[in-house]
């Protein structure tokens, strides 16, 4: 029966990886798996590599079954970021044949490739028998894996298989073999050794593990278990010193003032004292938010309004400082555009879809995700709403969340196109904004556009008001549409400045006081969906600017 997978496409898809140091893990993952497909013999013949011998290949760990046991976690964490930069790329249409590296450590075909090829032969109105031979090879592997036949005993198994049996059928009656599907399906189960032995297979089970947090010999960045305020974030700074498993070429971002956006018109001319060249800087500014713009279709275009905050003078910090707060004082600023919303998932989308951007959490291969004390979920079968709860806020490491995974693997931004974009760090958000023509806004920038003229502790006033932003006694433990709580925008029009997620500014500080290293400290503001309702557009944290999280976004602003 002919293969699913060519060595054509695995050596496409592994040149479009793009893996370039040699020291790197992913790097060594896959080159140490490649290397055994010499020709295109191998790829029927190789049936399994020993996790055994590529944990001993990777890390040289000599035959110590404590070292051993030890890493194949970690092998399984790195494998999981292959796959799901594989992934992407067959999305993109660069690993065309849908290469991921299986449960058995080899090259196979992507569960989404196997599910698009069977969906594109059922509703093609011609069909090769190339094609009939292909998609009966991957019924057959799918209907032979182990992971499939798990997957039978769930609640939806009946139903895929009875999928699968009527996709058989189907191709029984083209080729005349109409009563002998039955048969494949047999064969199949049989050649999977029968659904009775896989609940058995210890083996199976600890190679499936799903990994909550990624070990690396680094840093073993330190899970948090409880987290009582958002005043106490410094604590959760547990990828501190932690460097990045590749170093990848990325898009070069030329950052320019940040000034000017043609789609907002211009300031009054007498704040203007530009020079020669920042007038040219002003004008390529310009030209890259229209460009920017034109990519945007109308839906999106709402979400990348800026507004005008006039030049004045403007109160900025507390009457009564909490820790790492300024005192109260004045500052004086000229006018300047910032985002009405914080950057939503669709613009950042459009960002990474142009340029091919990585950002950090992508190159680390994990980010921090916070979990809420409370949280109401709606089913939607029933429309009841269940309510969960948990003695604490937390946070762990985990493997592969990033911006498009902001829950770690099997998580996806579907349906949060309007939601903030997360688990960028400041190096992100600037490349993002000088990519547009704008940059970060200063921590005194941030704080005037939400509290306006009027000094007021919270975009509304200066009482709180129940149900105004999302914070934890919002109960939705999750990011939430960056447009939910327009009528509780500032004066000045600045929407989402309290609750949902912390926002980078530009202003470096010093680390927090248990911080031992020299890590880069930059001011976020804003609390996020953890806060309690004591947040004020005063309050400031301290965060390592490499350290992304769920928790964390920004928004833009120009001159």
């Amino acid at each position: 029966m002919a293969a699913v997978i060519s060595l054509k496409g695995i050596n496409q898809a592994i040149s479009n990886l793009n893996y370039q140091n040699e020291k790197t893990l992913k790097y060594g993952l896959v080159h140490a798996i490649s290397r055994l497909y010499e020709d295109e013999s191998s790829v029927e013949s190789i049936q399994g590599i020993d996790t055994e011998e590529l944990v001993k290949v990777l890390w040289d760990t000599g035959d110590d079954p404590a070292i051993i046991k030890n890493k194949r976690k970690n092998l399984s964490s790195i494998k999981s970021s292959v796959n799901a930069d594989l992934k992407k790329l067959y999305r993109e249409g660069k690993n065309p044949e849908g290469i991921s590296i299986g449960q058995n450590n080899i090259f196979v075909m992507a569960d989404e490739a196997k599910d698009n090829l069977l969906k594109g032969l059922s509703v093609a109105e011609s069909v090769t028998l190339e094609k009939i031979a292909e998609s009966l090879s991957v019924i057959k592997e799918v209907l032979s894996s182990p992971e499939a036949l798990a997957d039978a005993q769930s609640s939806d198994g009946p139903t895929m298989l009875e999928e699968l049996r009527s996709t058989i059928q189907g191709l029984s009656e083209k080729l005349g073999l109409k009563g002998k599907e039955d048969g494949l399906l047999a064969q199949a189960s049989e050649d999977g050794q029968g659904l009775e032995g896989v609940e058995d297979d210890a083996d199976l089970a600890d190679e499936a593990e799903v990994v909550e947090e990624l070990v690396t010999e680094e840093a073993e960045p330190e899970e948090v278990e409880e987290i009582e305020e958002v005043d106490d974030v410094e604590v959760v700074e547990e990828l501190e010193g932690a460097e990045a498993e590749e170093d990848l070429e990325e898009v070069e971002v030329v950052v320019g003032t940040g000034q000017g956006d043609p789609t907002l018109g211009h300031l009054e001319d007498d704040y203007s004292e530009d020079t020669g060249q920042e007038e040219d800087n002003i004008q390529q500014d310009r030209l890259l938010a229209e460009e920017f713009h034109s990519y945007l279709g109308d839906t999106d275009r709402f979400y990348n309004q800026y507004l005008l905050i006039p030049g004045g003078v403007y109160i900025v910090g507390s009457k009564e400082p909490k820790k790492d707060e300024q005192p109260q004082h004045t500052v004086h600023l000229k006018p300047f555009y910032i985002g009405r919303f914080p950057v939503a998932n669709a613009l950042f989308e459009i960002f990474i879809d142009k340029t091919g951007y990585r950002t950090t959490a992508e190159k680390l291969g994990y980010s921090t995700v916070y979990y809420g004390r409370f949280r109401d979920t709606v089913d939607e079968k029933t429309g009841l709403v269940r309510s969960t709860c948990h003695a604490a806020i937390g946070c762990k490491t985990i493997h592969g969340a990033c911006w498009y995974q902001p829950e770690g693997p099997g998580s996806t931004i579907h349906n949060k196109r309007n939601h903030p974009v997360v688990h960028v760090s400041v190096e992100d958000a600037m490349a993002f904004a000088a990519w547009t023509g704008k940059r970060l806004p200063t921590e005194n920038e941030w704080e005037a556009a939400a509290r306006d003229a009027n000094g007021h502790a919270l975009p509304w006033g200066n009482n709180w008001k129940s149900g105004s932003c999302n914070i934890e006694e919002s109960a939705i433990a999750d990011t939430t549409p960056v447009d939910k709580y327009t009528e509780f925008a500032s004066d000045l029009g600045i929407i989402d400045a309290i609750g949902n997620v912390l926002e980078w500014t530009m202003d470096t500080c010093e680390p927090p006081s248990h911080v031992k290293n020299s890590s880069t400290y930059h001011i976020v503001k804003g609390g996020s969906w953890i806060s309690g309702n004591d947040i004020q557009l005063s309050s400031r944290f301290k965060w390592n600017a490499e350290s992304p999280s769920n928790i964390l976004g920004f928004r833009s602003m120009a001159i």
